[in-house]
């Protein structure tokens, strides 16, 4: 960013010598040739300010950039403070709000995988076999949180995806 602050200087210090020079010509063709010269010269810090221009436009960019990606990462840090890790029965673990953050909303989990790379995938029940689960939709996380007590056979007619979850 300096190369085109002492260009644009330059480009000031070389017109004012031109314009200094000029004053001092007697004749009509040595004022011409020192006109097209000057020209150029300002020609030559237009674009070098121009460029600079278009250099603090990205630098403007990136800056915002970077600040709402700090902000979302700071909102980020503070709801992870409202969940604890929680094991199940099985060993499975997942994101447990906890019971004094909730506030109005209902009790619920978050997917471990998508809370590591900072996402907030609230988990959804489902069964699995001979399990109770929690899925995670954005994931596909399947989480097996207890066994289902064997009650013998029941039939279901509800369209199920493949993971036996609705």
């Amino acid at each position: 960013m300096m190369d085109w602050v002492m260009g644009a200087y330059g480009g000031i210090k070389a017109a004012t010598d031109i314009t200094q020079s000029m004053l001092t010509l007697k004749t009509d063709a040595a004022v011409t040739t020192k006109v097209v010269e000057l020209n150029g010269v300002l020609l030559g810090l237009q674009g070098q300010l121009n460029s600079a221009h278009a250099e603090h436009t990205a630098l403007t960019s990136r800056i915002r950039d970077l600040e709402a990606e700090v902000t979302q990462f700071k909102n980020w840090e503070e709801e992870k403070e409202r969940y604890q890790l929680h094991q199940f029965q099985t060993g499975t673990l997942a994101y447990r709000i906890k019971p004094m953050m909730h506030g109005s909303e209902p009790p619920h989990d978050l997917c471990a995988n998508c809370y590591q790379s900072g996402v907030k995938s609230i988990l959804q029940a489902c069964e699995d076999g001979w399990y109770k689960a929690l899925k995670c939709h954005r994931c596909n996380s399947l989480i097996r949180t207890e066994k289902i007590p064997d009650t013998g056979p029941t039939f279901i007619t509800v369209d199920r995806d493949q993971s036996g979850c609705f």
